[in-house]
């Protein structure tokens, strides 16, 4: 079996879920010609078997009697196969919010990097410098030890 993008059950199960959503029914037929046409090929001897497994777990289509009959009966997405969808997409969605939030962590890490050395920088230069006291700054603090000497 060669396998597109995502896994051949998941391709399945948004499917099923697309026709839920139309009202319309599925058939083990119309699933494989799906499946065919995204770009999914089976080889001949998995390929029965995994269609049929993915039929009967999904859809409750069951493989019984006359082909004809049980691969053209209509059918629905059943409640586990709907749940396994929701429980897949939601770990899609956690993976992505994931990714986001790990660049966002990696952009803050960086911009905190980069104020850390600025702000050494700055403080370094003013060290170097020498301090001047202008007359109307001295007479201020002159005033204040006034004040505190009384």
């Amino acid at each position: 079996m060669k396998m597109k993008q995502k896994d051949v059950y998941i391709a399945a199960l948004e499917y099923g879920e697309s026709l839920l959503n139309k009202g319309e029914k599925i058939t083990f037929s119309k699933l494989q010609k799906h499946l065919e046409d995204e770009g999914y090929s089976f080889n001949p001897e998995s390929k029965e078997q995994l269609l049929r497994d993915l039929a009967r777990e999904a859809f409750y289509i069951y493989v019984s009697g006359d082909e004809n009959t049980w691969k053209n009966y209509p059918s629905n997405l059943n409640i586990e196969g709907y749940s396994k969808l929701l429980n897949y997409k939601e770990l899609k969605e956690a993976r992505d919010s994931s990714r986001k939030a790990k660049w966002y962590a990696i952009i803050a890490i960086a911009i905190s990097i980069v104020t850390l050395f600025t702000s050494i920088y700055f403080s370094i230069q003013s060290l170097n410098r020498d301090t001047t006291i202008n007359n109307k700054q001295f007479k201020i603090i002159e005033n204040i030890w006034n004040s505190l000497k009384k």
